[in-house]
């Protein structure tokens, strides 16, 4: 393209969208304008709830076949990932969020995991079993992405390797030793 065809573009979208503008100002001119436009308003952005909500509910297809479509309900898809994920050990109900993006099967898994585990083997170990169970078990092809989240940690972060006690001598008469008795069967209490 050449330089003056880049400048007729240009010139021709600024005129279009000035017309478009003026078009606007005159018809919030006219009486009771301002009471169509946000009617047209909340009708366009109900029509969109109403879509988005019925879309939601609406089975995924997972695969064709010579008898027909299968389709699965995203309530048994995000049990599915549940029992997935109980059989992994999570620590509370997991949220999953189930969606299909250019014809995939994607997710999002969040949860909480034990404090002692390594991120990355535990989101690792999530990934493959849902794969596993989604590809194997369900005859899956299309299967996009799977998103683990941590929201949370369950446990002590830092467990102590010894147990807080006093030190103890090797000898024979550790348990009996006065001076750092391991025991201490004498009654100490009613000599104030």
């Amino acid at each position: 393209m050449s330089v003056e065809a880049v400048y007729n573009f240009f010139q021709k979208s600024s005129e279009y969208f000035n017309f478009f503008i003026d078009v606007c100002k005159e018809a919030w001119n006219q009486p009771h304008a301002p009471l169509y436009f946000i009617t047209s308003g909340v009708l366009f952005i109900l029509i969109i709830v109403i879509h988005k909500i019925r879309h939601y509910k609406r089975p995924i297809k997972l695969f064709n076949n010579r008898a027909g479509e299968v389709e699965v309900t995203r309530k048994a898809l995000d049990e599915l990932v549940q029992s997935v994920c109980y059989g992994l050990g999570a620590l509370n109900r997991p949220k999953v969020k189930i969606y299909t993006k250019r014809g995939r099967l994607c997710m999002t898994v969040s949860l909480k995991v034990e404090s002692g585990q390594k991120l990355t083997d535990a989101a690792g170990e999530i990934q493959q079993a849902l794969t596993t169970a989604f590809r194997e078990h369900m005859g899956v092809e299309k299967l996009g992405k799977i998103d683990v989240k941590i929201i949370g940690f369950r446990g002590l972060v830092y467990k102590p390797t010894e147990k807080f006690l006093p030190p103890i001598k090797d000898d024979k008469e550790t348990i009996l030793d006065k001076e750092s008795p391991v025991i201490d069967i004498i009654d100490t209490s009613a000599k104030s």
